[in-house]
Order: C-alpha cells, then structure tokens, then sequence
C-alpha cells in the first residue's frame, strides 16, 4: 500500500514538472513572438518614413534616435545618387530568454527606394 502512494507522489510530481517546463515553454514563445512583431512594426514604420522623406539626413537621424530609444539598433546604408538612393536598412534587437537569460540576436532586413 505504501509503494503505491509513494508512486502516486512520483506521478504527480513529474506532471507538475512537465507542467512547469511546457508552461515555460508558451511564455517564452508569446513573449518573443510579441517582442518580434513590435521590432517588425517598427522596422516597416522606418522604411515608410524614409521612403516619404527621400531618405533625408534629419530623417535618418531621427530614425536612428528612435530605434535607441526602443532598445534596436538601426544600421542605414546609403547607395544611389540624386533621385535615386536607395538604402539598405537592418533592424538589429536582441531577446533574453526568461529564467535561463541566454541572449538571442534578431535581424530584419529590408530596403527604402
């Protein structure tokens, strides 16, 4: 009688176990998918607005004072002449991954013409 209590003990705490980890598991995933659609947003916000400023000096500048107030970092690289510039923009923002705090690199890429 006292095995299966002891096992019914074991059992319940491997789910409580499981329970935590897969619970983990979900914050993890909505918090990243959050954090990724926001820095996503942003780095479409940026594009419209160079593309509607015609990648104007002040523009980039204050792109770039924007996506270090919201913890990115924006690189602008700049090609073309005259009326047609182009440029090439990577948001760069990093994740840290709860309870275990590895940090993770994320780029979005993409270019203003």
């Amino acid at each position: 009688m006292e095995g299966v209590r002891i096992q019914g003990v074991f059992h319940l705490f491997l789910i409580f176990i499981f329970s935590i980890v897969f619970m983990w598991i979900g914050i993890t995933y909505v918090s990243q998918n959050i954090q990724y659609s926001s820095a996503q947003r942003f780095f479409c916000s940026v594009i419209k607005e160079l593309e509607n400023q015609h990648l104007s000096t002040e523009v980039v500048k204050e792109c770039r004072t924007r996506a270090q107030r919201n913890g990115y970092f924006l690189q602008i690289d700049e090609f073309g002449k005259g009326e047609h510039r182009d440029a090439r923009v990577i948001l760069t923002f990093s994740f840290t991954f709860p309870i275990i705090q590895k940090v993770q690199q994320y780029k979005v890429e993409g270019y203003a013409r």
